[in-house]
């Protein structure tokens, strides 16, 4: 996929037409064409991309991706760059500030999903305004308090995955809201409410665990990010080694791999909950690339959405 780039130097602004092209597993290449001072036509855009994407054929591989297709690899891609590219072109305030609304909109969501009654208003109050609106209840305040709290421990966090850093997260996801062992592996059985899955016995979960940590240390370099990122988000869902606050953990896991990678962040939308359900189902089932696909719909169009689509315009 196409797009048009727009650099500046010495404050004028020159555009380029872009495509991001697959030389191996995670290493691209990025071609350009550049197409003037100006703002360029329908017809100089439609010529130039039957160019681009004629000169790139010579660098097409087959895919190697696991599950993500050529198309979803390469439209990520192009996220992820012209992302990167937009946050170097904007003051510090305005970062500040974007990531200040992640921070509430993540928080607002991510907890919603699993019932806590604050609207994404009174989120915004308490995180950004330091204000506790009437009515609310402790646990859902407290869970706000730590969704903010945890995202700032991701990204200060510079280590690897381990049972201390998964312990650590939900240790402070589920602080003060009336769960007795969290951030604890748990020695007792859990039941998910609404759902078919059984989580393995609380004598396998260990096992289970260590398992996952092996895994993610051989396949941490071999599958493309997203699908490293989701199928772990999954396998924590899977094992349920906490006595609350596994999806939670899960997502926020799913997350820190991404900011990792240097991708954009995300969150699923509470509105979406019962898509997200249906994937994850799907990924209990080992159909890992229906699951990879469907966690990518649920996403895209977030990410699309944000500020770098003013700068960045797709062809």
């Amino acid at each position: 996929m196409a797009y048009v780039e727009i650099i500046k130097r010495n404050k004028k602004e020159y555009f380029y037409l872009t495509k991001n092209i697959r030389l191996g597993l995670n290493k691209w290449k990025k071609v350009r064409i550049y197409l003037g001072d100006k703002q360029p036509t329908k017809e100089e855009l439609a010529q130039s991309t039957k160019k681009i994407e004629l000169d790139s054929q010579q660098f097409i591989k087959k895919s190697e991706y696991a599950y993500l297709s050529e198309h979803d690899a390469e439209t990520l891609q192009d996220l992820k760059e012209s992302y990167k590219e937009w946050l170097k072109q904007i003051p510090k305030s305005v970062r500040e500030k974007l990531n200040e609304d992640f921070v509430i909109r993540f928080t607002y969501h991510t907890n919603a999903i699993e019932g806590n009654r604050l609207t994404l208003r009174q989120t915004a109050l308490i995180l950004k305004d330091k204000v506790i609106p009437s009515g609310v209840r402790a646990e859902d305040y407290n869970e706000a308090i730590n969704g903010k709290e945890c995202l700032e421990y991701l990204q200060s966090y510079d280590g690897e995955l381990n049972k201390q850093f998964l312990e650590k997260v939900n240790g402070i996801l589920t602080k003060n809201t009336g769960v007795v062992y969290g951030g604890r592996v748990r020695f007792f059985e859990v039941q998910i409410q609404g759902s078919n899955h059984v989580p393995p016995k609380h004598e396998e979960v260990k096992k289970h665990l260590l398992n996952l940590f092996k895994w993610y240390n051989v396949n941490k370099d071999k599958l493309h990010p997203f699908e490293l990122a989701t199928i772990i988000h999954a396998r924590i869902a899977w094992i349920h080694p906490f006595e609350d606050g596994n999806g939670r953990t899960a997502r926020a896991v799913m997350n820190f791999i991404l900011m990792k990678k240097n991708y954009p962040m995300f969150f699923i939308p509470f509105e979406k909950r019962e898509q997200y359900y249906q994937a994850i189902e799907k990924a209990d089932k080992n159909d890992n690339k229906s699951y990879i696909a469907e966690m990518l719909d649920l996403i895209i169009d977030q990410i699309r959405s944000y500020g770098h689509k003013k700068s960045k315009t797709e062809t």
